[in-house]
């Protein structure tokens, strides 16, 4: 179990870093309102954000493998964590962390260990046949709404929205890695159903970051991220141990509540955002 725990605290530590990186290079090509192959092919020459989406590879990886043997709530509520990477990180870009913004992020590590603490360690449980079919079913229907969006929702509004498509993203890349049989690796199409979530939740990402304060952005991202797990571990029984459901609540409404709170966070989303080089005098 520890050793599960401590590879969804590394994905946290990837994502968290990834995300002020992929915010650097998000904001350096011309901005783009619709979502499309232009989009995708203006990120891919930002070396920063390339570096984000390979950080973020360590930390899918990572996340596949808690998943293992975490229930989804868990490991969910570990990976939300990155929002506190984050707001640390993104200082490094020229965003302030209010007083609340602190606080916020000490309840989220509060709120981890309280959700630690609560897991059962057990392997993936099954999936019916109509699930598998839906959550196959989402990868298109959660890029077309993506579009969508990005089409009709304009200015800095569109920021939190586009994150939280993106969390949905990501989330039903955690519920795709979670129910994936042992046995069946890359035969089986929900493993590249994961692979999909993952893809079109780092562009959804990337169309976030030119909106908004990566602050924010993430914070929308998790929230969801987290939300959407929770529920799916609760219909599939996925969850705590015995004796210790109030604790497990306590730990997950915590990093949920100090998550929400980072997403008021009234950082302005500057035009451009530059990463200091040291060089040699």
């Amino acid at each position: 179990m520890l050793a599960s725990l401590v590879a969804a605290l590394g994905a946290a530590v990837a994502f968290g870093i990834a995300s002020v990186l992929q915010q650097a290079g998000a904001r350096r090509p011309p901005f783009r309102r619709r979502i499309g192959i232009g989009l995708i092919a203006d990120l891919a020459r930002q070396p920063l954000f390339v570096a984000g989406v390979a950080l973020d590879a360590g930390g899918f990886i990572l996340t596949y493998l808690a998943l293992r043997h975490l229930p989804l709530f868990a490991v969910e509520s570990a990976v939300a964590s990155a929002v506190a990477v984050t707001a640390v990180a993104a200082r490094w870009v020229g965003d302030r962390l209010t007083l609340s913004e602190r606080v916020a992020v000490g309840a989220v590590v509060v709120g981890l260990a309280l959700v630690g603490a609560s897991a059962l360690p057990e392997g993936p449980p099954s999936l019916g046949s109509l699930p598998r079919l839906l959550l196959l079913a989402g990868v298109p229907a959660l890029a077309l709404l993506g579009v969508a969006v990005s089409a009709r929702v304009a200015g800095r509004p569109a920021a939190p929205v586009l994150g939280a498509l993106a969390g949905t993203s990501f989330a039903f890349f955690g519920v795709a890695c979670r129910v994936l049989p042992a046995s069946g690796g890359l035969t089986d199409p929900l493993a590249w159903a994961a692979v999909a979530y993952a893809a079109l939740g780092l562009v959804l990402y990337g169309a976030a970051l030119q909106r908004g304060p990566v602050t924010a952005v993430a914070a929308a991202t998790s929230a969801v991220e987290v939300l959407i797990p929770a529920i799916v571990g609760l219909a599939l029984a996925d969850g705590a141990r015995r004796g210790l459901g109030g604790l497990a609540v306590a730990g997950f409404l915590l990093t949920v509540g100090a998550t929400l709170c980072l997403i008021r966070s009234e950082s302005p989303a500057p035009a451009s955002v530059s990463i200091p080089l040291q060089t040699s005098s």
